[in-house]
């Protein structure tokens, strides 16, 4: 009876995750829709004029830095570490859902890109660029594929900090400064003239419809018991 409730709970659980998922992907089929259209067009020229305004060396420089968090060497690196670190402590739900939700993402913003093949900032082409070898493959703007490695990749660290964190204090730091990095690299894009707003906007809430998504397969509760092999 009591496992029973356990898992009615898990269920309920899960398909909140779902509902997330579904709201931010509607949010991010309206911003795809808006670079269509005037107001996308308004919103981002606005955007652009107020980065072009907002320039001091201290601030580009900041914004330099935030942005070389979200580069996909950087990312890179940081996610191979905690690959490993998961690896070796054998916590292969958290390893699988990882993969997944950061190699899936890798895809989706390329697919997503090569389906709106939307031109950056000043018509400048620019091609995906990994420890400066260069492929020739066209990176399109839309959405921002900076903010989406970010986003999901800090997204990961809150959810490894709800899990293994111990104390309400530490691990609403631990939110806040992820969040703020997340939201620092998107920033980073617009004022460094990479990405309009919209880009940027398209990004973060297709990566919370994507993480959510894989959240809604792999979550588990942290007092429920070890019932399959991913179940660590």
């Amino acid at each position: 009876m009591k496992e029973s409730a356990v898992a009615v709970i898990k269920s309920n659980r899960n398909k909140v995750f779902l509902v997330i998922s579904g709201i931010f992907l509607l949010l991010f089929l309206i911003v795809a829709f808006m670079t269509t259209g005037t107001q996308g067009m308004l919103l981002d020229e606005n955007g652009v004029y107020w980065a072009s305004q907002s320039h001091s060396v201290i601030l580009t420089k900041i914004m330099m830095f935030a942005s070389f968090i979200g580069s996909s060497e950087m990312i890179l690196l940081l996610t191979v570490l905690i690959g490993l670190g998961l690896l070796i402590k054998r916590k292969w739900r958290h390893f699988f859902f990882f993969f997944i939700v950061s190699v899936g993402g890798v895809a989706l913003n390329l697919a997503l890109k090569v389906l709106v093949q939307r031109g950056r900032p000043g018509d400048e082409a620019k091609y995906i660029d990994v420890f400066n070898y260069q492929f020739e493959l066209q990176s399109y703007s839309f959405p921002s594929g900076h903010t989406m490695r970010a986003m999901i990749f800090f997204l990961f660290l809150i959810y490894l900090s709800y899990y293994f964190m111990r104390g309400a204090m530490k691990k609403t730091i631990a939110y806040l400064i992820f969040a703020l990095l997340a939201i620092g690299v998107g920033v980073s894009r617009i004022m460094l003239d990479a990405h309009f707003i919209t880009d940027v906007a398209g990004a973060v809430v297709i990566s919370i419809a994507w993480f959510f998504l894989c959240l809604y397969f792999f979550h588990k509760p942290k007092n429920a018991g070890f019932s399959f092999y991913l179940g660590r």
